[in-house]
């Protein structure tokens, strides 16, 4: 009996010791905690935190600024300068032939679809700063005047 009592001790003691390494090896609140992998980490509470990022517009309130442009016959109607970066343009066919959209310039060559009357679509670009020409390329409407100059800022 006396051996079982001694055996009883050094369990406990050792659980005791147990007890007291892990509540020294577990992080406190205030300890910083590296990035995972994961999209959320989780605190010593087994609360989820959101992950920090420092890429701004990764966010989804970073917001694209939109263009409106107007087709119609042997004319294009938008801005003359817009700021560099991403650009959505909305291009409507306010025309009663078709039409489309194509920028160009600075490594940029992007287009629509070719649009009937009434039709729209959207096109999304990154521009650089520089000159870009913005044009229709349905049926020689180019070579009637359907062409224009778009300055990024």
């Amino acid at each position: 009996m006396r051996y079982a009592f001694v055996i009883a001790a050094l369990v406990l003691c050792a659980a005791c010791r147990d007890e007291h390494v892990t509540q020294q090896t577990v992080p406190s609140a205030s300890t910083t905690m590296p990035p995972s992998d994961t999209a959320m980490q989780t605190s010593p509470m087994n609360a989820p935190i959101p992950r920090q990022t420092d890429n701004p517009a990764a966010t989804p309130s970073a917001a694209v600024p939109t263009q409106e442009v107007h087709l119609i016959e042997y004319s294009i109607h938008l801005p003359e300068s817009v700021p560099a970066g991403r650009v959505a343009f909305n291009i409507e066919n306010g025309g009663k032939e078709d039409h489309g959209f194509v920028i160009e310039g600075n490594g940029v060559e992007q287009k629509t679809k070719t649009l009937a009357r009434g039709d729209s679509a959207a096109l999304e670009v990154d521009l650089k700063p520089g000159t870009y020409t913005v044009y229709c390329p349905v049926d020689g409407h180019r070579g009637k005047g359907m062409s224009t100059t778009l300055i990024v800022k």
